[in-house]
């Protein structure tokens, strides 16, 4: 038994397709055969699969690839773990979630530890994006939720004393942006991890979420103009 060295990263909230994270899967797969070697008659590796669907977990055991496994056009969990003790590489931990986004390997060969873990880093770095995830939701929950406030105590005072229509307006789009900000299912929209079974060709789908949380934010900016 020698001494093993283990590396981990953290991930900004993560958007990507089953085709991009299994290209993924298969580059770390190569360099693992690299550096592990074949396997012995009687060796195994142990590999799974964990998907979070409609707030259940499923584990699908020998499996290695999102694609693999069916599931509903999008999942918010996803985990997936390799195991073959006492090698180069002895375990590749990928485990995405609304809340956290992590990699993690460990092995013998701190070279190859290393080098696996910035490359899984670096890859999933590109499907990253900053608008997302349970701190980012929060921070802009509250800010959001404090301005419309404000803005609706504001608008009712002075609609309340000069009865001017510009004021009315100003209420109805205070008390719509609110409601918003507290009835929309941010979780759904804004997850901080997102598996599409496949991507939708057309841009105003695949971003929906993103030009929904800037129409709010202009809303808010607006207001004033009434």
């Amino acid at each position: 038994m020698g001494r093993e060295f283990s590396h981990s990263r953290e991930l900004p909230p993560l958007r990507l397709a089953a085709a991009d994270l299994d290209a993924i899967l298969l580059k770390t797969h190569a360099l693992i055969a690299a550096a592990n070697g074949r396997l012995a008659e009687q060796e195994s590796a142990r590999e799974s699969v964990k998907l979070g669907v409609r707030g259940y977990e499923v584990e699908i055991p020998h499996s290695s690839l999102a694609s693999s496994v069916a599931f509903p056009r999008e999942v918010f969990r996803f985990s997936y773990t390799y195991s073959r003790p006492d090698k180069p590489i002895s375990s590749v931990t990928l485990d995405f979630s609304d809340y956290s986004r992590r990699v993690s390997v460990t092995g013998k060969a701190a070279d190859q530890v290393q080098s696996i873990t910035k490359l899984l880093e670096k890859d999933l770095l590109r499907h990253s994006t900053t608008i997302g995830g349970a701190v980012f939701r929060r921070v802009a929950g509250l800010c959001l939720s404090m301005a419309f406030l404000t803005s609706l105590i504001v608008s009712s005072a002075y609609w309340w004393n000069t009865r001017c229509s510009s004021a009315l307006g100003m209420l109805t789009c205070s008390a719509l942006g609110l409601s918003l900000v507290l009835l929309v299912p941010w979780d759904r929209y804004l997850p901080g991890f997102v598996l599409y079974q496949s991507y939708s060709p057309f841009l105003l789908p695949r971003y929906a979420p993103q030009i929904f949380f800037f129409s709010l934010v202009a809303t808010l900016a607006g207001i004033p103009l009434f």
